[in-house]
């Protein structure tokens, strides 16, 4: 008996420790004036806690931002370790400019902007232009303010831009005073291949007033940036990202959108997208085409918007991560010829979706793949759902030609307004017997559900299958 107690004691005490084991940290809040205004929610928070702090202005004084650029009163902070938010209380909407300097229509020659400690240290009026081969840095704790709608700042083809602030002390973007909404100011366009073209810990507050608010049509890196408001995007790519991390892109139309397919390959790790109307990666291209070229299509945590839909040409390789889904614009279709590749590789916890923009079954044309190739380990789709496909009575959801090599594993389709796959197996007419040696399509584990004209099509004897048939003998329909 007394050992029992003994192990229960023991046992007791190892799930106490188990569950009391939670790392705490300080989160500290603080104003950057006791008189202008006061916070609350500091405090000691468990790891993974949630926590809401608050900024209350005093009379007659206004709650401006937060030392990080966020601009949410009250705001919840999820605890991952110790952490200081600072608010900033102005005498006046959206925090004054006494004291700003007004920065030229244009500089030819590298200029640095100083952190002046105001609450708005440079005004750009309308557009501010970096030309030939100047390079303008702005330094952390900066803040620019943006006078109107039209006014932004454009890095031209021979020029540069580095703006690099830290958690601590980000570099701020604004529109003007006495217009806190989303669209007050423009955008920030970089035209040059300029290595030195970064954004680190930058917000950018209520910009995009046409657009998007950041411009790419050469080559930038963007790393731990905030987004917060656009009309339409947040970043527009033209050109390429040489690195695209840690971002934060809310409260716009669309956070990305990407010109062509082979930019996905830039998209890194640690981005998050929320609040946005259209929460997804839009790519407003059809072709992936070019010699030897990849295309890695990785998780972002928000769909890819295929609006012109995906067609793989050339020898290209467009290769599908565990967990991406794409939504498909209304009729548009995945292609891919004899020499190029579409390697899908979900899993079953992780599965890749192809999917409609509208939950309509036949919203979208749907696969084609005709593919031969045999290298580069061929054409595969691996725990993969096809939703919504076969537009019309007599379109599938996935079409292969007849000499199409393809491997199929755990792939599900469902809601074609046609049938779910057509395929054509060849035949030995003397004897009017599949050659099934001759077929190159294999499947494993393939599913169908709500396929209105039948689960599979096989043309070369006109009939229409309820499962994969394997090597089994079919007699002519």
């Amino acid at each position: 008996m007394k050992k029992l107690i003994k192990i229960s004691a023991l046992a007791l005490m190892v799930v106490l420790t188990m569950t009391g084991c939670k790392k705490s940290f300080t989160i500290t809040v603080k104003s950057n004036n006791a008189e202008w205004g006061t916070v609350t929610g500091g405090g000691s928070y468990k790891d993974g806690e949630t926590a809401t702090i608050s900024a209350i202005p005093s009379a007659g004084y206004y709650f401006i931002a937060w030392n990080d650029g966020n601009v949410e009163n009250p705001r919840k902070v999820v605890v991952t370790g110790n952490a200081e938010y600072i608010a900033t209380f102005s005498d006046t909407p959206g925090g004054g400019t006494d004291g700003a300097e007004t920065l030229p229509s244009s500089i030819s020659a590298n200029t640095t902007l100083q952190d002046r400690g105001l609450p708005v240290d440079y005004i750009i009026e309308g557009r501010f232009y970096v030309e030939g081969n100047a390079l303008l840095t702005i330094e952390p704790g900066v803040t620019i303010m943006f006078a109107s709608t039209v006014s932004g700042i454009t890095v031209e083809e021979n020029a540069g831009l580095r703006m690099v602030g830290t958690a601590d002390k980000p570099i701020t973007l604004t529109g003007p005073t006495n217009n806190q909404n989303i669209g007050a100011w423009d955008d920030v366009v970089v035209n040059s291949n300029r290595s030195d073209n970064q954004f680190e810990y930058v917000n950018f507050i209520n910009g995009g007033s046409y657009g998007e608010v950041v411009e790419i049509n050469g080559k930038l890196s963007m790393k731990h940036c905030m987004i917060n408001g656009a009309t339409n995007y947040g970043v527009f790519v033209g050109g390429s990202f040489s690195a695209f991390e840690n971002n934060t892109i809310k409260n716009t139309k669309c956070p990305v959108l990407l010109t062509n397919h082979q930019q996905v390959n830039n998209l890194g790790v640690g981005n998050t997208y929320t609040n946005n109307t259209n929460n997804m990666i839009e790519i407003d291209d059809y072709w992936l085409d070019e010699d030897n070229v990849t295309g890695t299509y990785s998780d972002q945590g928000v769909p890819y918007y295929l609006k012109a839909g995906l067609h793989v040409d050339g020898n290209a390789i467009a290769k599908v991560n565990a967990g991406v889904v794409f939504v498909m614009a209304y009729e548009q279709s995945v292609s891919v010829n004899a020499n190029a590749l579409l390697q899908v590789n979900g899993t079953a916890s992780q599965p890749v979706v192809f999917r409609a923009l509208n939950n309509e079954p036949g919203y979208w044309d749907g696969i084609e793949i005709a593919s031969t190739r045999q290298t580069n380990g061929g054409c595969n789709l691996t725990y993969c759902n096809i939703q919504n496909a076969g537009m019309y009575s007599d379109d599938p959801a996935l079409y292969t030609e007849e000499d199409t090599r393809l491997a199929l594993s755990n792939v599900t389709i469902s809601g074609s307004n046609g049938y779910g796959m057509s395929i054509a197996i060849p035949v030995d007419w003397d004897t009017d017997q599949y050659a099934f040696s001759n077929y190159h399509v294999t499947a494993s584990g393939l599913n169908f559900s709500n396929c209105d004209e039948g689960n599979i099509y096989e043309r070369n004897k006109d009939q229409v299958l309820n499962s994969w048939p394997g090597n089994k003998k079919l007699a002519k329909r």
